[in-house]
């Protein structure tokens, strides 16, 4: 019997879709960022593989994305809602699945952030992630040192792999999230002076046409107040750390194709980058900077190749669908994702990929259908252990979609948008007349496809 593939799994951290040089026909506006940077490498798997533009978080923070990427279940049901929190230990993650269900070598590299108040797995003890084993590198906690020592490490493992069985390989990259240093807060330092100290004068990049926007915002506190030059500095340094991710990712490829053999990449982001888009930095937020992100498939010769998918919607949530797909296995129960294989083999699917969901912010609800992104914020009680909201006799009560979110109050800042006509998200449809039937339709679909069908997570390690 034809053994099944290698897989290997890509994950970098605060991605936007808009900073591979290769999607710069269909990111024409001179603001976005894949005219900043050049990604040889990030170009090289797209010419490659097959590429979605419509690639979605399933909620814009690290912790809760990932909760997603290796369950295929949403952040309410792994009770991941938050950053430095444990999976529910009643859900297998993608680890633990395939040893339970595959004939394959499972290894793990670099950043997981999903066990508790750590990022790095350890070989051994309670901070080893289940179902992995790890290939250990030196923990710094920037993407200056650890991409390079991660994917160092991972080209040596599958240059020299030549066991019977397949593997299954993680790495966990950190870049670009080192823009994060910019800002204030937890990190407290900036990376470069106001001035052009470098006198890169127009090859800085300019401000988006979102910079200023005259609808309310969900969470203006998050709002940034830079300068002009401190804003196109931070772009600036943001496109010099994607280059150094391309750099990694090639070390990556460089291994993977020497192989000459049926291995499977499968590359994306936990989440996008504010970019001074809605004068936002970081992630947390609704916007298309944060929750849109890559998703590309690379398996030359035996995938569809140079295929830049503009239409069908897909999301972190799928990668561990597809991945079991490809080694024969069936799906972690209760899985939310849609299976990708035949879609990247053949260009064709039974599936329905015309719409996805995410979350934010313990109780935001983003729906995402053909060309419209729906934003829903149920009220917070302010208890960050679990999703509780304010019920409608103002009692504080855990929040469960299958007893029906009608029971909840929402916030007054529901937001609508049409991406075609509006790819910047500055005219927010939700107060206009015309649009109220398609308000109810995206209210309706997140009840009846998302909230009557998630299972709320209860049993995970804070520690």
């Amino acid at each position: 019997m034809k053994r099944k593939p290698n897989i290997l799994i890509i994950i970098s951290d605060q991605q936007g879709i808009d900073t591979i040089s290769a999607y710069k026909e269909f990111f024409s506006h001179d603001a976005y960022l894949c005219h900043w940077v050049e990604t040889p490498n990030f170009d090289r798997m797209v010419a490659g593989g097959y590429s979605f533009l419509e690639s979605n978080s399933t909620n814009p923070v690290s912790c809760p994305a990932r909760s997603s990427l290796f369950t295929g279940r949403y952040s309410t049901e792994t009770g991941v809602t938050y950053n430095n929190i444990g999976i529910d230990k009643n859900i297998p993650n993608m680890g633990e699945w395939f040893e339970n269900h595959a004939d394959y070598n499972r290894v793990y590299c670099g950043k997981w952030h999903i066990g508790g108040q750590w990022n790095y797995p350890d070989i051994e003890g309670s901070r080893k992630i289940p179902g992995f084993e790890t290939i250990p590198v030196g923990v710094s906690g920037t993407g200056d040192f650890n991409d390079f020592q991660v994917t160092g490490a991972l080209k040596g493992y599958i240059m020299n792999y030549n066991e019977d069985k397949p593997f299954l390989a993680v790495a966990g990259l950190m870049n670009p999230h080192d823009i994060c240093y910019w800002t204030p807060g937890q990190f407290s330092q900036k990376l470069v002076q106001e001035a052009d100290i470098f006198e890169l004068g127009n090859k800085l990049p300019p401000l988006p046409p979102n910079f200023n926007f005259n609808f309310d915002d969900p969470y203006p506190k998050q709002q940034i107040n830079f300068t002009k030059e401190e804003w196109q500095n931070y772009l600036h340094d943001y496109c010099r750390m994607i280059e150094k991710l391309d750099a990694d990712l090639g070390r990556l490829l460089d291994a993977v194709d020497s192989r000459n053999d049926e291995t499977l990449v499968i590359f994306t982001s936990d989440h996008g980058e504010g970019a001074a888009r809605h004068k936002r930095v970081q992630k947390w937020h609704p916007f298309e900077q944060s929750v849109r992100i890559p998703f590309i498939a690379y398996m030359p010769k035996h995938i569809k190749s140079n295929i830049i998918d503009i239409k069908n919607i897909v999301s972190g949530i799928d990668v561990i669908t597809t991945v079991c797909e490809y080694a024969g296995i069936p799906a972690p129960p209760d899985c939310k994702g849609k299976r990708l294989k035949n879609l990247i083999e053949t260009g064709k699917t039974k599936e329905t990929m015309d719409y996805a969901f995410a979350e934010f912010q313990h109780t935001g609800r983003v729906v995402r259908k053909g060309d419209f992104k729906y934003v829903k914020i149920y009220k917070y009680s302010g208890i960050p252990d679990t999703p509780f909201v304010r019920s409608d006799n103002g009692e504080a009560e855990k929040f469960t979609p299958c007893a029906g979110s009608s029971r909840y109050e929402t916030t007054p800042n529901t937001l609508l948008f049409n991406l075609k006509q509006d790819p910047w998200e500055l005219d927010n449809l939700a107060s206009n007349p015309a649009y109220t039937g398609k308000l109810n339709e995206m209210d309706l679909l997140l009840a009846e496809k998302w909230e009557k069908k998630i299972v709320p997570g209860t049993h995970f390690d804070r520690n």
